[in-house]
Protein backbone atom coordinates (compact mmCIF):
# COMPACT_ATOMS: atom_id res chain seq x y z
CA UNK A 1 0.00 0.00 0.00
CA UNK A 2 3.00 2.31 0.36
CA UNK A 3 3.94 1.84 -3.28
CA UNK A 4 2.68 4.53 -5.61
CA UNK A 5 3.71 5.82 -9.00
CA UNK A 6 5.08 9.17 -7.90
CA UNK A 7 5.82 11.91 -10.40
CA UNK A 8 7.86 14.38 -8.38
CA UNK A 9 11.46 13.23 -8.60
CA UNK A 10 14.58 14.72 -7.09
CA UNK A 11 17.63 14.64 -9.35
CA UNK A 12 19.74 13.38 -6.40
CA UNK A 13 21.82 10.41 -7.61
CA UNK A 14 21.00 6.92 -6.37
CA UNK A 15 23.96 5.12 -4.78
CA UNK A 16 25.19 2.05 -6.66
CA UNK A 17 24.35 -0.33 -3.80
CA UNK A 18 20.72 0.83 -3.76
CA UNK A 19 20.40 0.59 -7.53
CA UNK A 20 21.95 -2.89 -7.53
CA UNK A 21 19.52 -3.93 -4.79
CA UNK A 22 16.60 -2.84 -6.99
CA UNK A 23 18.01 -4.72 -9.99
CA UNK A 24 18.59 -7.83 -7.85
CA UNK A 25 14.95 -7.69 -6.75
CA UNK A 26 13.96 -7.77 -10.42
CA UNK A 27 16.38 -10.59 -11.15
CA UNK A 28 14.89 -12.77 -8.41
CA UNK A 29 11.30 -12.44 -9.63
CA UNK A 30 9.43 -15.62 -10.48
CA UNK A 31 9.01 -16.50 -14.14
CA UNK A 32 7.27 -19.21 -16.11
CA UNK A 33 9.54 -22.26 -16.18
CA UNK A 34 12.34 -19.98 -14.91
CA UNK A 35 12.66 -18.38 -18.36
CA UNK A 36 13.72 -15.01 -16.89
CA UNK A 37 12.71 -13.18 -20.06
CA UNK A 38 13.58 -9.69 -18.82
CA UNK A 39 16.49 -7.43 -19.66
CA UNK A 40 17.11 -4.20 -17.75
CA UNK A 41 18.93 -1.43 -19.59
CA UNK A 42 19.91 1.16 -16.99
CA UNK A 43 20.36 4.69 -18.27
CA UNK A 44 21.88 7.16 -15.84
CA UNK A 45 24.68 9.01 -17.61
CA UNK A 46 23.43 12.59 -18.11
CA UNK A 47 24.16 12.75 -21.86
CA UNK A 48 22.43 9.42 -22.55
CA UNK A 49 19.47 10.35 -20.32
CA UNK A 50 19.10 13.67 -22.16
CA UNK A 51 18.86 11.83 -25.48
CA UNK A 52 16.40 9.30 -24.06
CA UNK A 53 14.26 12.10 -22.62
CA UNK A 54 13.65 13.29 -26.19
CA UNK A 55 11.81 10.00 -26.80
CA UNK A 56 9.26 10.61 -24.02
CA UNK A 57 5.74 11.79 -24.70
CA UNK A 58 4.66 15.05 -23.11
CA UNK A 59 2.70 13.09 -20.51
CA UNK A 60 5.96 11.67 -19.17
CA UNK A 61 7.86 14.97 -19.06
CA UNK A 62 7.80 14.77 -15.25
CA UNK A 63 10.21 11.81 -15.41
CA UNK A 64 13.06 13.89 -16.81
CA UNK A 65 14.07 14.80 -13.24
CA UNK A 66 14.61 11.15 -12.26
CA UNK A 67 18.28 10.18 -12.10
CA UNK A 68 17.66 6.63 -13.34
CA UNK A 69 15.71 5.31 -16.30
CA UNK A 70 15.39 1.53 -16.57
CA UNK A 71 14.28 0.29 -19.97
CA UNK A 72 12.74 -3.18 -19.63
CA UNK A 73 12.91 -5.28 -22.78
CA UNK A 74 12.22 -8.87 -23.76
CA UNK A 75 11.73 -10.99 -26.85
CA UNK A 76 8.18 -12.20 -27.37
CA UNK A 77 9.48 -15.75 -27.83
CA UNK A 78 11.66 -15.69 -24.71
CA UNK A 79 9.10 -16.90 -22.17
CA UNK A 80 7.92 -20.42 -21.66
CA UNK A 81 5.72 -21.58 -24.49
CA UNK A 82 2.97 -23.32 -22.46
CA UNK A 83 -0.51 -22.98 -23.90
CA UNK A 84 0.69 -20.41 -26.47
CA UNK A 85 0.17 -17.59 -23.99
CA UNK A 86 2.49 -14.54 -23.76
CA UNK A 87 4.05 -15.51 -20.42
CA UNK A 88 7.08 -13.32 -21.14
CA UNK A 89 4.90 -10.26 -20.44
CA UNK A 90 3.80 -11.65 -17.08
CA UNK A 91 7.42 -12.47 -16.25
CA UNK A 92 8.47 -8.89 -17.01
CA UNK A 93 5.58 -7.54 -14.96
CA UNK A 94 6.61 -9.62 -11.96
CA UNK A 95 10.20 -8.40 -12.24
CA UNK A 96 9.12 -4.76 -12.51
CA UNK A 97 6.86 -5.04 -9.47
CA UNK A 98 9.71 -6.57 -7.47
CA UNK A 99 11.88 -3.60 -8.42
CA UNK A 100 9.16 -1.09 -7.53
CA UNK A 101 8.63 -2.69 -4.12
CA UNK A 102 12.36 -2.72 -3.43
CA UNK A 103 12.57 0.96 -4.39
CA UNK A 104 9.86 1.76 -1.83
CA UNK A 105 11.67 -0.36 0.76
CA UNK A 106 14.78 1.77 0.17
CA UNK A 107 12.88 5.05 0.52
CA UNK A 108 12.70 5.78 -3.20
CA UNK A 109 9.86 6.11 -5.68
CA UNK A 110 9.46 4.33 -8.98
CA UNK A 111 7.14 5.01 -11.87
CA UNK A 112 6.62 2.50 -14.71
CA UNK A 113 5.50 4.20 -17.90
CA UNK A 114 4.01 3.82 -21.30
CA UNK A 115 4.31 6.76 -23.66
CA UNK A 116 7.68 6.88 -25.40
CA UNK A 117 9.07 6.34 -28.85
CA UNK A 118 10.21 2.72 -28.84
CA UNK A 119 12.39 2.95 -31.95
CA UNK A 120 14.17 6.01 -30.63
CA UNK A 121 14.85 4.47 -27.21
CA UNK A 122 15.99 1.22 -28.81
CA UNK A 123 18.50 3.15 -30.90
CA UNK A 124 19.80 5.21 -27.97
CA UNK A 125 20.09 2.16 -25.70
CA UNK A 126 21.38 -0.11 -28.51
CA UNK A 127 18.63 -2.68 -27.94
CA UNK A 128 18.60 -5.45 -30.58
CA UNK A 129 15.73 -5.26 -33.07
CA UNK A 130 14.17 -8.56 -31.98
CA UNK A 131 13.47 -7.16 -28.50
CA UNK A 132 10.42 -5.13 -27.50
CA UNK A 133 10.37 -2.51 -24.79
CA UNK A 134 7.55 -3.38 -22.41
CA UNK A 135 7.99 -0.48 -20.03
CA UNK A 136 10.36 2.27 -19.01
CA UNK A 137 10.70 2.67 -15.23
CA UNK A 138 11.95 5.84 -13.60
CA UNK A 139 13.53 5.55 -10.15
CA UNK A 140 14.63 8.26 -7.76
CA UNK A 141 14.19 10.07 -4.51
CA UNK A 142 10.93 11.91 -4.05
CA UNK A 143 11.14 15.54 -5.08
CA UNK A 144 9.07 18.68 -4.67
CA UNK A 145 5.62 18.31 -6.28
CA UNK A 146 5.52 22.08 -6.81
CA UNK A 147 8.10 21.67 -9.59
CA UNK A 148 5.62 19.65 -11.68
CA UNK A 149 3.54 21.03 -14.54
CA UNK A 150 -0.17 21.52 -13.72
CA UNK A 151 -1.32 18.23 -15.25
CA UNK A 152 1.31 16.16 -13.43
CA UNK A 153 0.78 18.07 -10.18
CA UNK A 154 -2.96 17.27 -10.25
CA UNK A 155 -2.21 13.59 -10.84
CA UNK A 156 0.42 13.58 -8.09
CA UNK A 157 -2.02 15.08 -5.57
CA UNK A 158 -5.09 13.09 -6.64
CA UNK A 159 -6.30 10.51 -4.12
CA UNK A 160 -5.35 6.96 -4.91
CA UNK A 161 -8.26 4.80 -6.00
CA UNK A 162 -8.71 1.08 -6.21
CA UNK A 163 -11.74 -0.97 -7.11
CA UNK A 164 -13.48 -2.71 -4.24
CA UNK A 165 -12.60 -6.36 -3.78
CA UNK A 166 -16.23 -7.21 -4.48
CA UNK A 167 -15.78 -5.80 -8.00
CA UNK A 168 -12.77 -7.95 -8.86
CA UNK A 169 -12.97 -11.11 -6.75
CA UNK A 170 -15.23 -13.97 -7.81
CA UNK A 171 -15.52 -16.85 -5.36
CA UNK A 172 -15.95 -20.35 -6.79
CA UNK A 173 -16.71 -19.00 -10.26
CA UNK A 174 -17.57 -15.72 -11.95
Amino acid sequence: MKRRSGRAFSSKPIPDDMLNSILEAGRWAPSCMNAQSWNFIVLREPDILAKAHEALTIGNAFAKAAPVMIVVAARADSGCQSHRLPYFALDVGLAVENMLLQAVHLGLIGHPTAGWNEAQIKEIARIPKEYRILTVVFIGYEGDPNTLDDRSWKREKAPRRRKKLSEIVHWNGW
